[in-house]
């Protein structure tokens, strides 16, 4: 869950000992804002702290009922964030004490936000049914360790093909980054490529932001992303879906190892080749990035989209 300051659950029953909640949990983990700037008297009952004579301000919502004060909301109240609490709702003024919150502590921390695409970024999809013949080969050479593998069957029904350096890449971003993953996927396709991405789980979380939770099915945007927009960098293969982030955009070279229809030559596949671990387009993205990190913590920048990333290549 997204790593943010935590403040104590508050409750209005305190003859009953409080127990373990998923929403509890959630609101620990948040570290949500439930109360007004008005008078507050705390008690310690059972381990728990409450409030008493605070103005709830509704600002977390789960499956339509406020966290703190359990009134019914309406359907369309607040942001969705089913990516981090299936049934989650923010308010815009939670949303951006969260953004702030959650950057001044990874700011601490020395590290920024990154956001990530997946295909053609960091690895290349494709159905049996749409291969050629000259790379059906690759069905008998998948592999099944996703420690250390880079070609993998997903559903029986689909080629997954890692994109060369992308684990280094990973594990170096993200000792100077928390990384999102931004995808116009499905969830549950996001979810089962990142696995082969990331088996341990180290890297991303549950910060998958992927095509169920954008209002435009075909423009990304940094909305549910809970951090600053001066201490984000985004890593994407396609410029227009970022339209309203330029500055913040590091443009790559599209991984196209399949077939591409928009392509007139064989496939890398087909030519069985790809591009060189130590010299291809993720090694650059993250030298820019161990740049970009140098420059903002040793305060020669205070935001990211100052910088014109294209000169960086």
């Amino acid at each position: 869950m997204v790593a943010v300051s935590v403040r104590p659950p508050t409750s209005t029953h305190h003859h009953v000992r409080s127990k373990i909640t998923p929403t509890s949990t959630l609101h620990r983990s948040l570290g949500l804002d439930s109360c007004s700037k008005a008078p507050r008297i705390r008690l310690k009952i059972f381990d728990e702290s409450i409030f008493l004579g605070f103005y709830c301000k509704h600002s977390t919502v789960i499956n339509g009922v406020c966290l703190h004060c359990d009134r019914p909301m309406a359907s369309d109240y607040g942001i969705r964030f089913d990516y981090i609490f299936d049934g989650l709702r923010l308010t815009l003024d939670e949303i951006s004490r969260l953004k702030v919150a959650n950057s001044n502590k990874l700011f601490a921390q020395k590290k920024l936000h990154l956001v990530l695409d997946l295909d053609h970024t960091l690895l290349h999809s494709k159905a049996f049914k749409k291969l050629t013949p000259d790379e059906l080969y690759l069905k008998k050479q998948t592999d099944s360790n996703t420690s250390d593998g880079s070609l993998f069957v997903l559903d029986d029904a689909y080629l997954v093909k890692l994109r060369p350096f992308v684990r280094t890449f990973l594990k170096e971003a993200s000792s100077m980054f928390e990384i999102y993953v931004c995808s116009m996927g499905s969830r549950y396709y996001v979810k089962k490529v990142a696995e082969f991405l990331d088996p341990e789980g180290n890297f991303f979380d549950s910060r998958f932001i992927a095509r169920e939770d954008f209002k435009e099915k075909s423009k990304k945007n940094l909305d549910l992303v809970l951090g600053q927009e001066c201490g984000t960098i985004i890593v994407d293969d396609t410029k227009s879906v970022w339209s309203d982030h330029l500055d913040n955009l590091i443009t790559v070279q599209k991984y196209n190892y399949f077939t591409d229809r928009h392509q007139n030559c064989k496939s890398q596949a087909e030519m069985k080749t790809d591009e060189i671990e130590n010299e291809g387009e993720l090694w650059n993205v993250l030298e820019v990035l161990r740049r970009i990190h140098g420059l903002f913590f040793n305060g020669l920048i205070k935001d990211v989209r100052c910088l014109p990333f294209k000169l960086f290549f």
